[in-house]
């Protein structure tokens, strides 16, 4: 094929990519090429299949030719549901590194993470029901994001842009038998969480998040910022072992406990109770990097909290997590007191109990 052959034929394929669905089936099977699929104007289409970023068979979702799975080293809990991870960049476009900041993904990018519940979490590689797949778009005015509803027969997800709450049920590690109000966040709820300063941003995929190994479909494991650069998607980036690392808040051998309390207040508190986020007027900051105590919330006077402090008067009181305002709502299930606001409806009782070990180790003080 000559130069300008392959130029066109390049071309296409962008045009196509950036369409996103389109087909190339030879009058049989479909092939899909990922894309934004018209989101990037503004119209989310009807289906998921629509951006080819996710194919969901014999209950495993995986991501599509081109399409890039991730994870992260410390999750968002959301009522104990797995999660698969995806990101799309146009073809030729990539991210740059950065060491302590979000990254600024290329306009066109694509971001998926799916969720989805075993009936038995007791079950090694229980089949998963997936609910839905969520979807960021980065258009040229900035990011958008929808949700996406996975039907009974698993078979195809539709657009849910006012919403949902559903209730099932499911059995935990423990045996126990859970009963979630599960939350399908409307278009109007991605903000909630998804905004720094009013701008709809990313919250995963940071250098220390992905500074981690990663099992790829084809059974290799890789580290995942040495993947992103080898197949082009990440510029700039140092060898892992120079990289930031995130501890991962439930594996004991990754840090102490106060670090990997701190992370699991980084990826569930820190996108709201931040300098940039919703909460960021409580002057409470549960950023991993944080280090003034009062910020932490350590002998600090909640601005006003109500009914939510249960007649306990610090965020924080060293030693003492059953005086601690945030460990109170940390176990709360109820709307008016529960933290985070959106995304939970049972208690992460093992987070819980990380956060009040974290207290419970500083040195007892008396708050005044």
């Amino acid at each position: 094929m000559d130069r300008v052959a392959r130029a066109v034929g390049f071309a296409a394929l962008v045009g196509l990519a950036a369409l996103g669905g389109a087909c190339d089936d030879g009058g049989t099977v479909a092939k899909c090429f990922p894309g934004a699929a018209g989101a990037d104007t503004g119209a989310f289409p009807s289906s998921l299949n629509a951006y080819c970023m996710v194919t969901l068979q014999n209950g495993t979702v995986t991501a599509n030719e081109g399409v890039t799975p991730y994870d992260l080293q410390t999750t968002l809990f959301s009522d104990y549901a797995v999660k698969y991870r995806t990101v799309w960049m146009p073809p030729g476009t990539s991210v740059n590194y950065v060491d302590g900041a979000r990254f600024e993904f290329p306009v066109g990018t694509v971001i998926t993470k799916s969720f989805g519940f075993p009936a038995d979490f007791r079950v090694a590689n229980a089949p998963v029901k997936w609910i839905e797949t969520r979807v960021l778009v980065h258009r040229t005015t900035g990011w958008k994001g929808t949700t996406y509803r996975w039907d009974d027969a698993q078979q195809n997800a539709t657009i849910e842009p006012g919403g949902e709450v559903l209730d099932f049920t499911f059995i935990d590690t423990n045996g126990k038998t859970q009963a979630p109000n599960y939350l399908v966040p409307s278009q109007a709820e991605c903000p909630k969480c998804h905004a720094d300063d009013g701008t709809v941003i990313t919250l995963g995929p940071w250098a220390d998040q992905l500074n981690r190994d990663l099992t790829y479909t084809d059974g290799t494991t890789e580290n995942e910022l040495a993947h992103w650069s080898r197949i082009g998607i990440l510029k700039g980036a140092p060898s892992p072992t120079q990289a930031p690392v995130l501890p991962s808040a439930f594996d004991p051998t990754s840090a102490d406990v106060a670090s990997r309390a701190r992370a699991y207040l980084q990826a569930n508190c820190a996108y709201c109770h931040s300098d940039g986020g919703e909460a960021r007027t409580t002057g409470l900051d549960l950023s991993y990097t944080e280090t003034g105590s009062m910020q932490l919330g350590i002998c600090k006077m909640p601005i006003a909290a109500g009914k939510a402090a249960e007649g306990m008067n610090y965020d924080i009181v060293p030693g003492h997590p059953e005086q601690s305002i945030l460990v109170y709502r940390m176990q709360s299930t109820a709307p008016a007191i529960a933290m985070p606001e959106l995304g939970r409806s049972l208690e992460h009782v093992e987070a819980v109990q990380l956060v009040s070990d974290w207290i419970a180790s500083m040195p007892a003080t008396t708050c005044q």
